[in-house]
């Protein structure tokens, strides 16, 4: 099981920009508000609780179904 922190630092990796974090049951989902000013670019990283693997957002809303717990902002 991945917490927090764990997903945060393998997700700053893939996306130093982070500035806020959505929790799901199953993920973390990482983002940045320049990216909201963007056509295309970096989107989303999601980090799976479960393996800690990194998805984008579209691979996990197809193929996830987690509720929300929370909005963090400024990381």
């Amino acid at each position: 099981m991945v917490d927090y922190e764990k997903a945060l630092k393998k997700a700053k990796k893939l996306k130093p920009n982070i500035d806020s974090c959505t929790e799901y049951e199953d993920a973390f989902m990482f983002s940045s508000h320049a990216d909201d000013f963007s056509i295309g670019g970096d989107g989303p990283v999601v980090i799976l609780k479960d393996s800690g693997r990194a998805i984008n957002r579209v691979d996990y809303l197809d193929d996830f179904s987690g509720k929300v717990i929370k909005d963090l902002f400024a990381i």
